[in-house]
């Protein structure tokens, strides 16, 4: 197919030779090229494509001389030339178009998956920070490390306050073995790469929980705990212990006892043999001797390290009569005066107090000698007494030597926790009531045990004299009370309440206790009584006032306890919360059940006897405690109750002043049995016959003698004993 070219007439042979003589084409078809041909054939000469028709005769093509005229017939497909070609071109632009949508679609698809054969590799970040020298930290960093294995005690196991409970739950079994290492794909196997820094040092005034609750020690055990503390605390760094001695009345004999040992406990701890050998700023240990009353006495001037000194200082000590020991302040006087030691001298300091009693300055002073012990890392240790369960003061007898009469002498040992949580009831029947003297708790005074708690230090209970105010019965295992110990966080009870009134069973514990101290039930009622045939009714009825009144003060405590308070008992963490509700509420619960039994049978002795009865064969009631309902039946749903409550607790808290409660309640049954009797009345002996009058003889009086007639004068009453104030 020939187009857009021309035959010049020099090669018009070659033409020839090369091109068919007839080449047909169809002029509907070819249509000449819309170009314009250059001019080559010279002026003069005409175009061949000139005079080209396309509706001329097919096949014939003039415009060249007539003599020289070449006939070319072409022959073409079927398809023009025009029309194919725009079609061709629209078909191209269509495929081309859905070409590029489709690859645009697929790109749009693709993401990048990471390999996962290479393990993850974390942005290594490395920060240089210039240390400062600081002279005094304002903030202490305040972790609570919980891990009981780090104690220096190895004697004894010592566990935080915050893994309380810990010890009495079963270990966790894992659902599934694990995986051996050869059978781990090699993926997990490989360990990725950290940058750690080395050369950081770890603040030391970092506050580890101390602890609290250890079993009770006699003081020469106690002082041979504070021995093995300070040696530890030697290893690591020098060592500053100041001794804080409580100046009551009380503790006489305990502070001898701890000045004969001071030689021992010195000469344990190596300090006797390097007196002089080094000079006192790099002297290990370091001792002040300070006492406290109302008023607090520094016996030393400054630390140091004479052991004469620190003998002499103990032997000047002069007992405080005030009654007060301010132990807390006390503690802040003397971490003002001396916590340099610990910025100049880089010194542990050890504050070691001995004392008989919870002290009387809680509040404010507690929390400032927290925070200035916290800030100078000094560790608080207490060697005091044992608080009492649900009360604040202890009793203790006192013998005076003016008339040789016993007195109980009012002593604050408590409270053991931040709010009470026990509700304050008699007991009925035979038994102790555990008021005078209280129950032990088995736990330290609150805020003594916050000092200790807060600084990382240790309270060692011992016997004092205070603690003669106390039941023997509160001696417990310490295992076995760890989970019952109190939260000792709460820097003041409206703390505590903040936080348990988002606890609907701990706010109405707390309730329940606080109206038992405003609405005071009665105790024991009668339980032997006689009577006549005149007045049994009315003896009948005063017996049925005195435990409607109790009643009704049971009734306005329950109150407290909103309705379906029983489900969240089931919700409830804290072991120590549970028990006190169930104590609690299973005891409120019993004596309204004992109540309404006895106010059942007197109205039943009222209503059947007849004055007949009485003057017969009933005039003597025996009340005696039954394990059946005889009267109130309608109760034994609740007396049910009341015991299921109290033997949870015996079952949960075993060994715990809550078990002692429940079972203090649970030795009587609530039922109650009368035995009537009849006594006869005592016959009177018939009287002597009247005498016969005799005369009344004139009495002989002389003049000079004066009458008395003035009684003798009363002797005068003995002078009341001076009772002192411990």
């Amino acid at each position: 197919m020939l187009h857009d070219s021309y035959i010049s007439s020099t090669d018009s042979d070659v033409a020839r030779d090369a091109v068919p003589e007839t080449v047909s084409m169809d002029p509907a078809i070819v249509e000449p090229p819309d170009v314009e041909f250059p001019d080559v054939w010279g002026e003069g000469t005409n175009n061949p494509w000139q005079n080209w028709q396309p509706d001329g005769d097919a096949g014939s093509v003039s415009g060249v001389d007539d003599d020289g005229v070449i006939e070319l017939e072409l022959v073409h497909s079927e398809d023009e030339f025009d029309n194919a070609g725009r079609r061709l071109s629209l078909a191209g632009t269509v495929v081309s178009l859905l070409l590029h949508v489709w690859i645009v679609f697929n790109l749009s698809g693709l993401f990048l998956e990471p390999d996962d054969g290479a393990p993850y590799v974390p942005p290594i970040e490395t920060t240089m920070n210039e240390p400062v020298d600081i002279e005094e930290p304002e903030e202490t960093i305040d972790y609570e490390l919980a891990n009981p294995d780090e104690r220096e005690l190895e004697v004894r196991e010592v566990i935080n306050s915050t893994s309380v409970g810990v010890a009495q739950n079963d270990n966790p079994q894992p659902k599934a073995p694990p995986t051996p290492e050869l059978e781990r794909p090699p993926t997990e196997l490989q360990q990725v790469a950290y940058d750690i820094p080395e050369g950081i040092e770890v603040d030391d005034r970092i506050v580890v929980k101390g602890t609290v609750g250890e079993a009770i020690v006699q003081l020469e055990s106690a002082l041979d705990l504070v021995t093995w503390e300070i040696a530890n605390n030697l290893k690591e760094r020098k060592v500053m212990v100041v001794w804080m001695l409580d100046a009551s009345g009380s503790l006489v004999g305990q502070r001898k006892l701890v000045h004969k040992r001071l030689k021992r406990i010195y000469g344990e701890l190596d300090a006797l043999e390097r007196v002089g050998q080094l000079p006192m700023r790099d002297q290990p240990l370091l001792s002040a001797v300070v006492s406290y009353g109302q008023k607090t006495t520094f016996l030393t001037k400054s630390p140091t390290d004479q052991f004469p000194e620190i003998e002499k200082a103990f032997g000047m000590l002069k007992a405080d009569q005030s009654g007060q020991e301010n132990v807390f302040t006390a503690i802040c006087q003397v971490m003002s005066l001396w916590g340099h030691y610990r910025n100049k001298q880089g010194r542990q300091i050890m504050l070691v107090a001995i004392t008989d009693e919870a002290g009387d300055d809680h509040g404010a002073p507690l929390e400032v000698a927290i925070n200035r012990c916290r800030r100078k890392g000094a560790k608080a240790y207490v060697i005091g007494p044992a608080a009492p369960f649900g009360a604040r003061k202890g009793y203790v007898p006192y013998v005076a030597p003016e008339n040789g009469k016993t007195y109980q002498l009012p002593v604050d040992l408590g409270p053991d926790a931040a709010i009470p949580s026990l509700v304050r009831l008699p007991f009925w029947f035979s038994g102790p009531q555990y008021n005078r003297p209280p129950l032990s708790s088995g736990f330290a005074p609150y805020a003594l045990a916050r000092l200790v708690t807060e600084t990382g230090g240790i309270y060692f209970m011992s016997k004092m004299t205070t603690m003669a105010g106390l039941t023997p019965l509160g001696q417990y295992d310490a295992a076995a009370m760890r989970p019952f110990e109190p939260d000792y966080s709460y820097a003041s009870p409206a703390d505590c309440l903040k936080d348990i009134a988002k606890r609907p069973l701990r706010m109405a514990v707390y309730n329940a206790s606080i109206a038992s101290r405003q609405y005071q039930a009665n105790s024991t009622p009668r339980l032997n009584i006689r009577v006549t045939p005149g007045n049994f009714k009315q003896v009948a009825s005063d017996a049925q006032k005195s435990v409607a009144e109790s009643g009704l003060m049971i009734d306005q405590i329950l109150q407290a306890y909103p309705r379906g308070i029983e489900n969240a008992y089931a919700n409830e963490l804290s072991p120590r919360w549970r028990v006190a509700f169930a104590l609690s509420y299973g005891r409120l619960l019993a004596q309204k059940v004992r109540c309404m039994e006895y106010n059942y049978a007197c109205a039943q002795l009222k209503n059947d006897l007849t004055p007949q009865d009485v003057g017969s064969k009933s005039n003597h009631w025996i009340f005696r405690p039954d394990s059946k309902l005889n009267y109130a039946a309608p109760f034994k749903k609740v007396a049910a109750e009341a015991t299921r409550w109290l033997e949870t607790v015996v079952n949960e808290a075993p060994g715990t002043p809550f078990a002692v409660m429940a079972n203090r309640e649970l030795k009587d049954p609530l039922g109650l049995k009368v035995i009537q009797r009849y006594v006869p009345p005592v016959q009177r002996r018939p009287g002597r016959p009247n005498a016969v009058a005799t005369p009344n003889r004139p009495r002989v009086l002389f003049a000079n003698k004066k009458r008395k007639n003035t009684p003798p004068p009363a002797p005068k009453p003995p002078k009341p004993p001076k009772l002192p104030r411990l």
